[in-house]
């Protein structure tokens, strides 16, 4: 029996267009901007020396920035640079520049199931704190409510079996009594050996269907039974 639902945001609940066409742009857009006035910061110098230790070598304050730029472009799972994003954001939010959006079916039944008393719970690669500003900026209003945690690349890769098993421990519940909603293929595949029951998302605008896949694929979250 299903006693939480694990929900991926890119491709998932939003538009993978919202992230690469709105976010993305953003946070590259104001990086500089924002780095220069916040490098006294203790966090954010926190965020800066981490950028070096994984570059491996000693940088400038202007490289670092190109460096984080340079993340964005590639779109690089990296913690700092989600760390970062994430405060631009919290800026956007709050000026009105930014507004999230999420899928009305995704929204109409995340509701229902929050209704009905099943814990909801998201994994995203964006930080925590990008999650949390999402959801509380969206064509529904603040959604945050719904939510009885949220898990980013601190508790580990997307993509890997242990990352899921985490999740559950975390939550504490078995993987079999967790439903883990991604588009992303690989992402599904792991959680599906940790355990968990999977179903993919595949909106038309995001993904496509993949051929004797072995996992249930999906258009909208009303096909998705509980």
């Amino acid at each position: 029996m299903v006693k939480a639902v694990l929900t991926d945001i890119e491709g998932t609940t939003t538009p993978i267009s919202f992230v690469k066409d709105v976010l993305f742009p953003y946070s590259y857009e104001k990086m500089e901007e924002f780095i220069l006035k916040n490098k006294e910061n203790p966090q954010i110098l926190s965020i800066l020396e981490e950028v070096k230790k994984i570059e491996g070598k000693d940088l400038s304050l202007e490289e670092v920035i190109d460096t984080l730029k340079r993340w964005i472009e590639e779109d690089r799972k990296i913690t700092p640079l989600k760390e970062i994003q994430g405060l631009i954001w919290e800026e956007g939010y709050k000026s009105g520049k930014l507004k999230g959006f999420v899928y009305p079916d995704a929204y109409q039944k995340l509701k229902e199931w929050f209704e009905k008393g099943i814990k909801l719970y998201v994994y995203s690669s964006g930080s925590v704190k990008a999650q949390k500003l999402l959801f509380s900026n969206t064509n529904f209003g603040d959604l945050n409510y719904l939510f009885s945690g949220y898990f980013d690349t601190n508790i580990g890769n997307k993509k890997e079996k242990d990352s899921y098993v985490k999740i559950a421990n975390h939550i504490g519940l078995e993987p079999r009594e967790v439903l883990f909603l991604s588009d992303n293929p690989e992402e599904i595949v792991a959680a599906a050996s940790a355990g968990m029951n999977v179903v993919r998302l595949v909106r038309p605008s995001d993904a496509e269907h993949i051929k004797d896949f072995p996992y249930s694929q999906v258009e909208s979250f009303n096909e998705i039974k509980i």
